[in-house]
């Protein structure tokens, strides 16, 4: 059932589960169908928001009946060909049963929309010489991913690079967490640890690994720019990412509490890389 929308959009009614494109949007509710197929279901109207102010390619707009009637998404939605500049896309209106099991929330508000995936894998070009680059190795718990893109989004990193066996950054937590900041800097995805460090090293950007047996960061030197490496919550840098990294720099912690978790690390070490950087940026 097709009628029109605001703006002279098409909207596509769809209110039967064995629908073929309702079975294609649950599809993207899992993550290992959704990265197969290179797209993304970002749910909510801030992540909505932060997708159309994004170069992010929107495929489709989902909105349920609740949706189409609440005053912000009436108006979101008819700010979007002014705000994006570009043509509105396939909109599809869902139940609000429908909805609900399409939803990743106990509440849903009433909105999604499905995306490319802004991942990059292994880019062509060279790393930025003067910018900040945040690596997150084997980091699996979507909370501490989430809060590290949304840290690095906010001091301002040239990107974030993601090493195999990382969770997939476009999972639900993980884009929750961001704050929608996995829409505001770029996601570079390599297979292995060594890779990314070999196309680090053609802008000579150094990697500062974070760990406990480093040298305090408010004793050394840090190198700036550089890139963070940040490693799997549990069991810590390994050896290899241990060799492969420049320097070793630990956080002091005068408490009683013997680690901080991957997240507030990176916050933590990602400030002092930002406060370094300008510093240096200022004196040259």
């Amino acid at each position: 059932m097709l009628k029109t929308g605001w703006k002279g959009a098409t909207v596509k009614k769809i209110s039967s589960k064995e629908n073929p494109i309702f079975k294609y949007l649950i599809s993207l509710t899992r993550p290992q169908l959704a990265r197969k197929q290179q797209r993304v279901l970002a749910e909510g109207l801030r992540l909505c928001r932060d997708l159309i102010l994004s170069n992010v390619t929107i495929e489709q707009i989902i909105v349920s009946d609740h949706g189409l009637t609440h005053p912000d998404i009436k108006c979101f939605l008819a700010s979007i060909p002014g705000v994006s500049g570009r043509p509105m896309p396939q909109t599809i209106n869902l139940t609000d049963p429908l909805m609900k099991k399409l939803s990743q929330t106990k509440n849903t508000q009433g909105i999604a929309m499905v995306c490319l995936s802004p991942i990059l894998d292994q880019p062509a070009d060279p790393p930025d010489k003067g910018g900040l680059y945040l690596i997150a190795d084997q980091v699996q718990d979507p909370g501490n991913l989430g809060t590290m893109i949304r840290t690095a989004d906010a001091f301002d990193f040239a990107a974030v690079i993601l090493i195999e066996g990382t969770v997939w950054p476009m999972n639900d937590k993980v884009m929750r967490a961001s704050m929608g900041s996995v829409f505001h800097l770029p996601l570079i995805s390599f297979p292995r640890l060594a890779d990314a460090v070999r196309w680090l090293s053609q802008a000579h950007i150094p990697v500062i690994a974070a760990d406990l047996d480093g040298d305090s960061c408010l004793d050394t030197a840090v190198p700036c720019p550089a890139a963070l490496l940040i490693s799997n919550e549990a069991n810590g840098l390994s050896e290899a990412a241990r060799q492969l990294a420049d320097h070793l720099v630990s956080i002091p912690m005068p408490g009683m509490a013997e680690s901080l978790n991957a997240a507030a690390a990176a916050a933590i070490l990602s400030y002092e890389m930002m406060r370094l950087n300008k510093q240096r940026s200022n004196r040259s």
